[in-house]
Protein backbone atom coordinates (compact mmCIF):
# COMPACT_ATOMS: atom_id res chain seq x y z
CA UNK A 1 0.00 0.00 0.00
CA UNK A 2 2.61 2.64 0.92
CA UNK A 3 4.23 2.00 -2.99
CA UNK A 4 1.01 2.18 -4.15
CA UNK A 5 0.14 5.83 -1.96
CA UNK A 6 3.55 6.93 -3.80
CA UNK A 7 2.76 6.14 -7.38
CA UNK A 8 -0.05 7.84 -7.09
CA UNK A 9 1.06 10.76 -5.69
CA UNK A 10 4.54 10.66 -7.72
CA UNK A 11 6.28 11.04 -4.62
CA UNK A 12 7.43 8.55 -2.01
CA UNK A 13 7.16 11.29 0.88
CA UNK A 14 3.75 10.62 2.10
CA UNK A 15 3.05 13.58 4.11
CA UNK A 16 0.43 14.21 5.89
CA UNK A 17 -0.72 11.48 5.45
CA UNK A 18 -2.65 8.37 8.03
CA UNK A 19 -2.50 4.98 7.65
CA UNK A 20 -4.95 2.85 9.42
CA UNK A 21 -4.21 -1.12 9.73
CA UNK A 22 -5.42 -3.81 11.90
CA UNK A 23 -2.40 -4.99 13.43
CA UNK A 24 0.50 -3.00 15.05
CA UNK A 25 3.46 -2.84 12.67
CA UNK A 26 6.57 -5.05 13.05
CA UNK A 27 10.02 -3.57 12.95
CA UNK A 28 10.10 -3.92 8.98
CA UNK A 29 7.10 -2.31 8.10
CA UNK A 30 7.48 0.69 11.00
CA UNK A 31 11.39 1.61 9.34
CA UNK A 32 8.92 1.62 5.69
CA UNK A 33 6.47 4.01 7.68
CA UNK A 34 9.30 6.50 8.67
CA UNK A 35 10.75 6.18 5.15
CA UNK A 36 8.21 6.99 3.69
CA UNK A 37 7.11 10.17 5.86
CA UNK A 38 3.38 9.04 7.22
CA UNK A 39 2.79 11.25 9.77
CA UNK A 40 -0.01 9.33 11.76
CA UNK A 41 -0.39 5.49 12.15
CA UNK A 42 -3.62 4.32 13.75
CA UNK A 43 -3.50 0.28 14.67
CA UNK A 44 -6.22 -1.38 15.96
CA UNK A 45 -4.56 -4.81 17.52
CA UNK A 46 -1.27 -4.78 19.56
CA UNK A 47 1.20 -7.29 18.27
CA UNK A 48 2.68 -9.31 21.57
CA UNK A 49 5.51 -10.70 19.76
CA UNK A 50 7.31 -8.13 17.45
CA UNK A 51 5.13 -4.68 17.81
CA UNK A 52 7.26 -1.50 16.99
CA UNK A 53 5.25 0.74 17.95
CA UNK A 54 4.79 0.44 21.69
CA UNK A 55 4.27 -3.48 22.63
CA UNK A 56 7.65 -4.37 22.20
CA UNK A 57 9.49 -1.56 20.97
CA UNK A 58 9.03 1.68 19.57
CA UNK A 59 10.82 2.97 16.66
CA UNK A 60 8.43 5.88 15.69
CA UNK A 61 9.64 7.87 19.41
CA UNK A 62 13.28 6.46 19.08
CA UNK A 63 16.11 8.89 18.94
CA UNK A 64 17.56 6.80 16.54
CA UNK A 65 14.96 7.82 14.31
CA UNK A 66 15.42 10.28 11.53
CA UNK A 67 11.42 10.80 11.77
CA UNK A 68 8.80 10.98 14.18
CA UNK A 69 5.13 9.65 13.33
CA UNK A 70 2.35 9.95 15.84
CA UNK A 71 0.75 6.42 16.67
CA UNK A 72 -2.92 5.58 18.41
CA UNK A 73 -3.79 2.31 19.39
CA UNK A 74 -6.64 0.45 20.48
CA UNK A 75 -8.53 1.86 17.53
CA UNK A 76 -11.67 -1.03 17.03
CA UNK A 77 -9.41 -3.46 18.91
CA UNK A 78 -11.36 -6.08 19.68
CA UNK A 79 -12.97 -6.09 16.43
CA UNK A 80 -9.16 -6.47 14.55
CA UNK A 81 -8.01 -9.19 17.22
CA UNK A 82 -11.20 -11.22 15.80
CA UNK A 83 -10.85 -10.21 12.32
CA UNK A 84 -6.79 -11.85 12.27
CA UNK A 85 -7.92 -14.50 14.45
CA UNK A 86 -10.77 -15.74 11.91
CA UNK A 87 -8.06 -14.90 8.81
CA UNK A 88 -5.18 -17.61 10.50
CA UNK A 89 -7.66 -19.84 11.59
CA UNK A 90 -9.24 -19.91 8.15
CA UNK A 91 -5.71 -20.44 6.59
CA UNK A 92 -4.18 -23.08 9.10
CA UNK A 93 -7.62 -25.06 8.12
CA UNK A 94 -6.21 -24.25 4.42
CA UNK A 95 -3.16 -25.46 4.05
CA UNK A 96 -4.40 -28.30 6.58
CA UNK A 97 -6.92 -29.83 4.09
CA UNK A 98 -4.11 -28.91 1.62
CA UNK A 99 -1.33 -31.55 2.66
CA UNK A 100 -4.02 -34.17 3.72
CA UNK A 101 -5.13 -33.91 -0.22
CA UNK A 102 -1.47 -34.20 -0.95
CA UNK A 103 -1.22 -37.31 1.10
CA UNK A 104 -4.22 -38.74 0.05
CA UNK A 105 -2.83 -38.27 -3.28
CA UNK A 106 0.23 -40.08 -2.52
CA UNK A 107 -1.16 -43.10 -1.14
CA UNK A 108 -3.47 -43.30 -4.14
CA UNK A 109 -0.13 -43.15 -6.53
CA UNK A 110 1.37 -46.01 -4.06
CA UNK A 111 -1.79 -48.11 -5.16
Amino acid sequence: MIRKAGQSIENYRLLDTTLYVTLEPCPMCAGALLHSRVKRIVFGAPDLKAGAAGTVLNLFESQASYHYADVESGLLEAECRDQLQAFFKRRRKEIKQKKQEQRDTQMKGEE
